[in-house]
């Protein structure tokens, strides 16, 4: 059959897609492709099966609540600024969402794994259109699209439909367990489409060496700063770095979760994202320094504490949980035995000093399984900003996490992925207006 557009992926962007598109024009016929055995699989998951659906510090989070008002999907928005629907059910989210694009008449064909698309065969029958800018008017644009499914008996079957606009959904590569594996990329290279390596963001770090392991299960607030060495003490722009060859490329203020291989919590989610292996990069490059007690200079009240003898362990009692201050004095060469009084003005300098600036190495991300996001994909320069349409095919639309954008954690990656699933499908569906 042929459609007049085809979905690939059934996630968050493409159902948002469908439903955009059935919205503005009702009768069109529709088509999503999932290759998992139910529709917004994903979203179950996300929030903690709350599902955080977008933020009202996000660009464009009015759209969305809107958008999921037109659905029926009741939404409240919390004093911190993050929107769930008022049940606070993600599983009502994803119903409610594969129940409107099928009362608006759309087709999801689940089991059907998409293995190629391509451009349509030309009109006269002289092999494949010329699909790329400016070759061929919109009205004239098609594709093919391959994908495997199964027959009754379970054996495998493979099989093609074809469709006048073509919107690509598929996900990166966060959260393989719900079938996310990166397929997509594979698709838009096909078109022409440049993919910036995929790498799990929105996840733990691993800081094998440091000796974590006393650490695990501790949570504190403070301040995580991330800094990248210069090898070549060299700032961005080429001149000579000043003092030092760091530079502060993040900082945040949250909770810290302290695992046996690393750190984990908001803040640190939020960081992995400055963490790309641009240019030669390494992790090693990287330094994470943890500040325990940001709101203050905790030397003066160390040296006041000292006079109250004790020992040097007790100065951090109330400041530090106990497992956490034996750490820090450790790593300062502190004995948490030593008599306080004994301590000199340096000694508490250098625990003081450890408490505002405790340093970890990392070695590595915790992997895309425990990954919220990815970051990494289709280059944003190769698609329209406002319709998502590829620049360089006509009539191909890329949506969600297939592009290499990656917001913070809290709603901003499911708002990108419903505006840009809103924005492909009214647009492709507009592009067919005039045929």
């Amino acid at each position: 059959m042929n459609y007049d557009i085809c979905i690939v992926g059934g996630g968050a962007s493409g159902l948002a897609a469908a439903i955009a598109a059935l919205q503005a024009e009702p009768g069109r016929s529709v088509l999503i492709l999932e290759k998992n055995r139910e529709a917004g699989r994903k979203i179950r998951a996300t929030g903690s099966g709350r599902c955080n659906i977008t933020n009202a510090a996000a660009e464009g989070y009015l759209r969305v609540l809107t958008f999921f008002r037109s659905v029926g999907i009741a939404t409240r928005t919390y004093p911190n600024g993050l929107v769930y629907p008022y049940s606070e059910s993600a599983a009502d989210v994803q119903e409610a969402l594969v129940a409107a694009v099928t009362s608006l008449g759309g087709i999801i064909e689940l089991d059907a794994t998409v293995v190629a698309a391509e451009p349509a065969a030309s009109s006269d029958g002289g092999g494949a259109a010329d699909v790329t800018d400016g070759a061929t008017d919109r009205g004239t644009a098609g594709f093919v699209v391959t994908y495997q499914t199964h027959a009754d008996d379970g054996a495998p079957v493979v099989r093609t439909c074809t469709a006048d606009r073509l919107i690509l959904a598929a996900g990166g590569k966060a959260g393989p367990q719900y079938g996310t594996v990166g397929d997509g990329y594979k698709l838009a290279a096909a078109f022409g489409h440049e993919v910036v390596k995929p790498i799990p963001v929105l996840t733990q770090v691993e800081c094998a060496g440091d000796g974590c392991e006393p650490l695990s299960g501790i949570r504190a607030r403070g301040r995580v700063s991330l800094y990248r060495r210069s090898p070549d003490g060299l700032i961005d722009n080429g001149a000579p770095a000043p003092e030092s060859t760091e530079q502060l490329l993040f900082e945040e203020d949250g909770e810290i979760q302290f695992t046996f291989y690393g750190l984990s919590g908001i803040a640190v989610f939020n960081m992995t994202r400055m963490m790309r292996l641009t240019g030669g990069l390494k992790f090693a490059d990287f330094s994470v320094g943890i500040n325990l007690y940001p709101e203050d200079d905790v030397t003066g009240f160390l040296l006041e504490k000292r006079s109250l003898g004790g020992t040097a362990a007790s100065l951090l009692n109330t400041v530090l949980k106990p497992a956490l201050a034996d750490y820090v004095l450790a790593r300062a060469g502190i004995d948490r035995t030593a008599a306080a009084a004994r301590l000199s003005d340096a000694d508490v300098a250098r625990i003081a000093g450890t408490v505002h600036d405790l340093r970890f190495t990392p070695t590595g991300l915790h992997g895309w399984k425990d990954a919220q996001c990815t970051s990494g994909g289709v280059t944003l320069t190769e698609v329209d900003p406002d319709t998502c349409e590829s620049l360089l095919c006509k009539g191909l639309y890329l949506t969600g996490e297939l592009l290499d954008y990656d917001g913070p954690c809290g709603g901003f990656n499911l708002t990108h992925a419903w505006l840009t699933g809103i924005n492909a499908g009214r647009a492709a569906v507009a592009s067919l207006r005039d045929r």
